[in-house]
């Protein structure tokens, strides 16, 4: 495919992009996903996989992407094996769940992989059940993976064959904060976060109450003391 080059004639220099594969790329995360890559100059975007829409081109799920009409989503099981696919990194913008075993076979067939969902973002694989509701079944993947809050673990990003995407309120609390904990200014045992999050969070299904007549200029609490990323923070 080599969207990158081909789209907007950069130099080929392939020996020096990394080559990459995005499942799950319609949805809000995987589309912003995609959207980022395309400006990466060091990226060539090889495989776009998705499930739901395969044999449907970008342009019929989002109009504004007009000009990529003729690229089709497909399903991975057009390709074969994975291991015989060409591309470096693997973006998985998954429901959660799902992410852990594709993630398994990804790395087996020597792949790296950068979860954007939840499947590695705990480490005691009891929350995954508590908070997530599946059971993981692959506790060295979780003992490996590496949190992906490159202010906080730069070094071991870089070398990672797992990197699990933090959560969106965690990632607010925690690059305000982790300073602040590290140079010993908090005096007390209790912090107030006062985070607040888009619809979009809530991902492209949709439903009543994050309908825009609902929701605009007003704000609301939802999940209270049951939030999915209340472990990671």
């Amino acid at each position: 495919m080599g969207i990158t080059t081909e789209l907007f004639g950069k130099e080929e220099g392939k020996e020096t992009l990394i080559k990459v594969a995005i499942w799950g790329a319609t949805g809000y995360t995987g589309i912003e996903l995609f959207r980022i890559l395309l400006g990466h100059p060091e990226v060539e975007i090889k495989y776009i996989f998705s499930h739901t829409y395969s044999g449907e081109s970008f342009s019929t799920i989002y109009p504004h992407l007009e000009r990529f009409e003729s690229i089709a989503l497909t399903s991975e099981e057009e390709y074969g094996r994975i291991k015989d696919l060409d591309f470096d990194v693997a973006f998985l913008a998954l429901p959660a769940g799902i992410s852990a075993e594709r993630t398994n076979l990804l790395i087996h067939s020597g792949k790296r992989v950068i979860d954007i969902g939840s499947d590695f973002r705990l480490k005691r694989l009891e929350d995954y059940k508590k908070w997530y509701d599946f059971e993981h079944q692959y506790p060295q993947l979780v003992d490996e993976a590496v949190y992906g809050i490159p202010e906080l673990n730069r070094e071991k990003i870089k070398s990672a064959r797992i990197v699990a995407n933090p959560g969106c309120y965690p990632t607010s609390f925690l690059l305000g904060i982790a300073p602040i904990l590290k140079d010993n200014l908090i005096k007390g045992d209790w912090l107030y976060v006062d985070s607040k999050s888009g619809t979009s969070g809530a991902g492209r299904k949709g439903s009543l109450d994050l309908s825009f007549s609902e929701v605009f200029e007003s704000m609301k609490p939802y999940n209270v003391g049951k939030h999915r990323h209340i472990p990671e923070m």
